[in-house]
């Protein structure tokens, strides 16, 4: 997705990491996903946890903007783009932009959305990301939420300018944005968008969030 603040445009596509850069405690957890679920990859990026997510999964959808998904960039050493790869590569998985997601219906047994939120400049925004995942997970479905609560990463933003959850920083290669959620602010954010947190936990800089449709 593409924000302008400011008069400063932020391309948060820029923020994705590749697959080269997982988080060991994240990839473990989601390859000890019991009963091989439908699995909704919120902000898939370039598919940083995809082999994990298709080998603990039924069928994966993965979700994000046009442009990340669309744009040609190295994904896993190789030249290509998001869809191509996600059609060559994960049989009977497919790809959906951000974009047409009110078009797209279908319920999962478990959504991911891993350090999505903190790469969304705009509350607006965060809250149709958190009201999509409510509507496309099943009734007895489980969201998952991953996010930095601390980062050495983050320090150098702390000179820029204060916004939501983070700070605005500019540097050679434009504006970029960087959130920091915290325990309380994940569960705060979960409860106003009608979800009930089953637990929280925290791996060194990293918070996991369980959460339900509060029905």
């Amino acid at each position: 997705m593409r924000y302008v603040i400011g008069g400063a445009e932020i391309r948060t596509e820029n923020a994705a990491k590749p697959s080269s850069q997982k988080s060991s405690s994240v990839d473990d957890y989601i390859g000890s996903l019991d009963n091989a679920p439908s699995i909704l990859d919120f902000g898939c990026g370039k598919l940083r946890y995809s082999d994990t997510l298709v080998s603990a999964a039924s069928k994966v959808t993965f979700v994000d903007s046009a442009v990340q998904l669309s744009r040609k960039q190295v994904i896993r050493e190789e030249k290509t783009t998001v869809e191509k790869y996600v059609e060559a590569n994960y049989p009977g998985c497919n790809t959906v932009s951000y974009e047409k997601l009110n078009e797209h219906n279908s319920k999962y047994d478990v959504i991911t959305c891993t350090n999505v939120l903190s790469a969304i400049p705009c509350k607006e925004t965060i809250s149709d990301v958190m009201n999509h995942i409510f509507r496309l997970l099943k009734k007895d479905g489980l969201a998952i939420f991953v996010n930095q609560h601390r980062s050495s990463y983050f320090k150098r933003y702390e000179s820029g300018e204060r916004l939501l959850y983070g700070f605005l920083h500019s540097g050679p290669k434009g504006t970029s944005y960087y959130g920091v959620f915290d325990r309380t602010a994940i569960e705060q954010l979960l409860t106003e968008h009608g979800y009930r947190v089953i637990r929280t936990w925290c791996v060194g800089e990293t918070t996991f969030s369980e959460a339900i449709p509060n029905s």
